[in-house]
């Protein structure tokens, strides 16, 4: 049985993360964020500019905005939530 295709909303939480340990480990590399959100580099570079475009980061060099962390922090609360509620999975949120 195939995965479910991640939402975009998943796919910026996974970009956000890998950058997120990244940086705790010293530089960003974009083809470290690319192994750790699970992308190919294309898509990766795609999302990169677009997240730059929602200034949710910055790409020189690579880092987290006050809105991509603010993104992090309601996403985990989202999260929560729905799993509190027994929501298992919302597909197509963003």
């Amino acid at each position: 049985m195939p995965k479910p295709k991640r939402s975009k909303m998943e796919i910026y939480n996974d970009i956000l993360r890998a950058i997120k340990f990244e940086l705790i480990n010293g530089e960003v590399r974009p083809t470290r964020v690319q192994s750790l959100s699970n992308l190919a580099y294309d898509k990766l570079t795609r999302y990169l500019v677009e997240m730059e475009g929602r200034n949710m980061i910055t790409q020189n060099p690579l880092a987290i905005t006050d809105k991509g962390r603010d993104f992090l922090q309601d996403y985990d609360r989202i999260k929560d939530f729905l799993s509190d509620m027994g929501v298992k999975y919302l597909a197509g949120v963003f």
